[in-house]
């Protein structure tokens, strides 16, 4: 048990009064394979000791890795963001702690054997030993469901995914507002502001990583990449220079990309809009003060900030250095806070981010892209309600046509029942979000159900789920009354709702109708029941 001593203390004292070798630590032992993290109920100051809080439950997880990756073991996250999973009132900068259920999400999926819980619990005041009590009831007695809230009025509760039809609306944002978009020159968010121009007319501000500079002239016209490498070589070997076989893909791809900058921005034009391209980064706050200076010269005030830069760079847990889980990371989120910080002052109507369905579900190689876009979807929930008036959406995007998915993937997909989303419906739908009347719904996802089995994972039908519970007079006080010869024996209805308990949290959004084929083989006697408890391991395999 690392993250917070004073709970930490009390909680291994409790697990230790209920028969399970449980220590406090400061930081995880060498070669250990269980851990229940409790950074997230720390107190923050500021966003920037919440955001070091998902840096820090993610070095605990690849500790962890090597071990869970292939054998049995055990990780919890437990945080406080209102025991809703950020969804209620509570303190706005905790929602910048929120990627912890993504980690957790994301390692089940690669993790196959491991035992694996978010828990957000509202800590609401109560003293160390109570809240100690409550997460031990959870690990020992709770259900396998991957995310769970405890709400501070004791109610116990998971997450669903709801289907919700569109209703059209009047959009916020008007002819000639100012609409800042990071990310927004190409690929999938270009196409989908491009639809947008066509029906708010605004002034949009699109910011990117790729410097804009005119062509080569010896490019134009050249429109395949083997005939750009061709021209630009050529080039090269007449200025004296013979560049590297990196350099001259380097420079395709800027010319490339200029390419497809202009096209948006032609596109943008084209719809009845304005439109301007600035090569910021967008974590950069002093570059971002320096373009609103200017923006506010020549077309005034922000009127709506869309946050969709992004970059991925997938590798497991395991693998996952430092370097990469920065670049991912605070691609997203230290791009957004340093966008909300440049815009406090200005009278935002609406504020968008482009986040992910493996925010939702987690994705194998992509636990720091998922944190990340859960940490966008909780800012959001934290922003409308800081912000009255203000739209606020954060998009979980599944599966584009238009995205990096192989002919493999894309096999994959299809024999999962996912749809992948069309460039052109995407950025309708994107648009018409944009003008909906749903104000209220804050996190969306886009393109299909979000279930775990729609993501892709190795080993998705070997995916075990295991419920390790103790059955002691402490916590089975009622079992005293049956027995046979003054001896305590297992319930099967109690066994029975230990396997549908086991099989729901595969599918926490159905309801259980039968229980078929179950049988009772040789009764089990509690021996025990008044001395250290009987443990049970229940295991459950999708079908």
């Amino acid at each position: 048990i690392i993250g917070d001593a004073l709970i930490g203390q009390a909680l291994s004292i409790e697990l230790q009064a209920r028969g399970v070798n449980a220590h406090c630590s400061e930081q995880l032992p060498e070669k250990q394979n269980a851990c229940v993290y409790l950074g997230g109920l720390r107190e923050v100051t500021d966003d920037a000791q919440a955001i070091a809080i998902n840096r820090e439950a993610f070095a605990v997880a690849r500790h962890l890795a090597p071990r869970l990756e292939s054998g049995r073991g055990l990780f919890v996250t437990v945080q406080d963001t209102g025991g809703s999973f950020g969804m209620s009132n509570m303190d706005g900068r905790r929602a910048w702690l929120s990627g912890l259920p993504a980690l957790v999400k994301t390692a089940a999926l690669e993790w196959p054997l491991a035992s694996l819980k978010a828990i957000d619990l509202e800590t609401a005041g109560h003293d160390p030993k109570t809240l100690a009590t409550l997460i031990a009831n959870e690990l020992l007695e709770g259900g396998g469901e991957v995310e769970i809230m405890l709400t501070a009025s004791g109610e116990r509760k998971t997450l669903r995914s709801v289907a919700e039809p569109f209703i059209p609306g009047k959009s916020v944002i008007l002819a000639g507002d100012v609409v800042l978009v990071s990310g927004g020159a190409r690929g999938v968010t270009a196409a989908c502001v491009a639809e947008w121009a066509r029906d708010c007319k605004a002034r949009f501000v699109l910011l990117g990583r790729t410097p804009l500079s005119n062509e080569p002239a010896c490019c134009v016209g050249v429109t395949d990449e083997a005939g750009l490498k061709r021209v630009l070589l050529e080039q090269a070997r007449k200025q004296g220079h013979l560049p590297t076989p990196a350099e001259l893909l380097s420079r395709v791809r800027e010319v490339q990309g200029g390419r497809e900058i202009r096209s948006t921005l032609a596109a943008i034009e084209a719809a009845g809009a304005m439109a301007r391209y600035d090569a910021v980064n967008v974590a950069d706050n002093n570059a971002l003060q320096v373009l609103l200076a200017d923006v506010h010269k020549h077309w005034g005030p922000v009127s709506a900030v869309v946050h969709a830069a992004g970059v991925l760079a997938d590798k497991r847990i395991a693998e996952k250095t430092d370097a990469m889980f920065n670049q991912v990371f605070d691609t997203k989120v230290q791009g957004l806070r340093a966008l909300l910080t440049a815009t406090q002052n200005e009278p935002l109507k609406l504020l968008a981010v482009f986040s992910s369905v493996s925010a939702r579900c987690g994705n194998t190689g992509q636990a720091d892209y998922a944190m990340a876009n859960e940490v966008l979807a909780k800012v959001m929930w934290a922003e409308s309600r800081r912000r009255p008036g203000l739209v606020a959406k954060s998009f979980g995007w599944g599966p584009w046509e238009a995205g990096m998915v192989t002919p493999h993937l894309r096999e994959r997909f299809g024999a999962l029942g996912v749809p992948m989303i069309p460039l052109s419906d995407g950025a309708r739908m994107f648009a018409d979000e944009m003008s909906a009347a749903q104000s209220e719904q804050v996190e969306l996802v886009l393109g299909g159900e979000p279930r775990p089995e729609a993501l892709l994972f190795e080993g998705a039908s070997a995916r075990i789920q295991t419920l390790e519970i103790s059955v002691a007079r402490q916590s089975h006080a009622y079992l005293e009354g049956h027995a046979i010869h003054g001896q305590p024996v297992l319930p099967l209805v109690l066994a029975a709702e230990w396997f549908s308990r086991a099989a729901r949290s595969f599918r926490p959004g159905l309801h259980l109708v039968a229980l078929h084929e179950v049988k009772v083989l040789k009764g089990i006697r509690l021996g025990g029941f008044e001395n250290g408890g009987n443990r049970f391991l229940i295991e459950a395999t999708p079908v």
